[in-house]
């Protein structure tokens, strides 16, 4: 499933003011390229490439040199053509966030609402976009997220690799 396609980096709300913008302030695609990076390079270990977050984003490369420049202007990635992309400090803050709601998300809809394996990571992609830092926080209380989240996040799985232990 890709992603729509991008224009304004922003929702419909003024330009945020704060340093570090809440979860939700950027666009769901913005968001999605930075959670992208991120699990890549943990991954990988190292700098991106745009034929991978192209692939795992199922975007044209085109798309993905658009939206890392775009990126790279907001202060969230450091790009240089053919030479892959890696996050700032702030870009990689903001992804860690992105993530750890969306493992919050997957997580309460295990334990919780008891979707197997496979079914819940659609939906927990949707989510994570529109909850907010409140609700996070009280569903993390809820169902006993670990600390190690957003780290134990399996890119290969597209779930948290603690919720099915082997």
């Amino acid at each position: 499933m890709g992603i729509p396609p991008h224009g304004n980096l922003y929702r419909a709300r003024d330009r945020p003011r704060s340093r570090m913008p809440a979860v939700g302030t950027y666009s769901e695609n913005v968001e999605m390229y930075l959670k992208a990076i991120f699990l890549i390079a943990k991954d990988g270990g190292g700098k991106v490439k745009t034929g991978d977050i192209s692939k795992e984003l199922a975007v044209s490369p085109s798309s993905v040199t658009e939206m890392l420049d775009k990126l790279q202007k907001e202060g969230f990635v450091r790009h240089a053509k053919y030479q892959g992309a890696h996050l700032t400090k702030q870009g990689d803050a903001y992804a860690r966030r992105i993530l750890q709601k969306h493992c919050v998300i997957e997580r309460f809809m295990v334990t919780t609402l008891r979707y197997p394996e496979g079914a819940f990571h659609d939906e927990a992609c949707k989510m994570e976009h529109v909850v907010s830092d409140e609700t996070e926080k009280r569903l993390r209380k809820l169902v006993g997220q670990p600390k190690t989240c957003p780290d134990c996040y399996d890119l290969r799985k597209h779930f948290c690799s603690l919720l099915f232990p082997a």
